[in-house]
């Protein structure tokens, strides 16, 4: 029997099973999965136990059919936020005060074999009790058919659009109609437009290692460019968050989906200085090192 959601461990992605410093495998050891099975998130802890919501025979049976696959996809999850996010990094200190848990929603998007991750950190004693309030984390996407291209960006900066679109509805739902809150989307807006068409206009893909200086040369300018206008978007909905607070009910709470959206051009942000630009400019300043 082959229960829907567990189709992701029929593709052949296989770890690349690289080394891991101490904070990575500490978080490895503490890696809850909620995979969606018809309408119900199922979370699976560490040891691959159904936590919520409750047994399910068929679901445990899968499970244990398919641990190894189980096991082997959590690697594949972590191997994929260390080479395409800074999101560890960027989130270590709530991680840490968590005890290193790291809890992972698996969603399916457009395309064969490819996950939509959204990762959030809580602590393990209150996970259920409190489930709301769990800290977002960030997000990425996992490939388990093909390789994956522009290191990544090619997803999480056209995806922005995406999240933008759904902050839109939320402000339709919500029923807001403060002209502030209307400039501010305006904005926001503009400046996702902005660095979606720089980056189609910029976009190489290239291998770090092995490129020409050339290459790495063109590849800092337009990384800047593309990095240059998610600060001005990083800072307008920064600023916007902040407004909308401590005001009206339904302003306050868009301010979560704002804070969301925040975190996530912070994370790209990251991933760019972090593990792009630090290791191009080191090719281009100590060629021989």
């Amino acid at each position: 029997m082959n229960i829907e959601g567990f189709e992701l461990l029929n593709y052949p992605g296989k770890p690349k099973n690289f080394p891991l410093d101490p904070f990575q495998e500490r978080v490895f050891s503490n890696i809850y999965l909620e995979i969606p099975v018809g309408d119900t998130l199922f979370m699976l802890s560490p040891a691959l136990r159904i936590v919520y919501p409750g047994k399910n025979q068929d679901v445990e049976r899968e499970i244990i059919k398919r641990e190894n696959k189980l096991y082997s996809l959590k690697r594949l999850i972590l191997e994929s936020i260390i080479e395409h996010t800074a999101l560890l990094e960027a989130n270590s200190y709530y991680i840490a005060q968590n005890d290193y848990l790291l809890l992972a929603r698996i969603t399916l998007q457009p395309g064969e074999g490819i996950y939509r991750l959204k990762f959030y950190t809580h602590d393990a004693m209150d996970l259920l009790s409190n489930y709301e309030d769990k800290i977002y984390l960030g997000h990425d996407f996992l490939y388990l058919a093909e390789e994956r291209k522009f290191f990544g960006l090619d997803d999480f900066i056209p995806y922005l659009d995406s999240e933008f679109t759904y902050l839109k509805e939320k402000e339709a739902e919500f029923k807001i109609k403060n002209p502030m809150v209307r400039d501010y989307m305006v904005e926001i807006g503009e400046l996702i437009g902005d660095v979606l068409m720089v980056w189609e206009e910029k976009k190489i893909d290239f291998d770090i290692e092995d490129a020409e200086t050339e290459t790495l040369r063109r590849a800092t300018m337009n990384f800047m460019d593309a990095k240059h206008i998610l600060v001005e978007l990083h800072d307008e909905v920064r600023e916007f968050e902040y407004k909308l607070r401590s005001r009206s009910e339904a302003e306050n709470h868009l301010s979560r989906y704002v804070t969301k959206l925040r975190k996530d051009v912070v994370n790209i942000l990251h991933y760019i200085n972090m593990k792009l630009l630090s290791r191009i400019q080191r090719r281009i300043n100590f060629p021989g090192g």
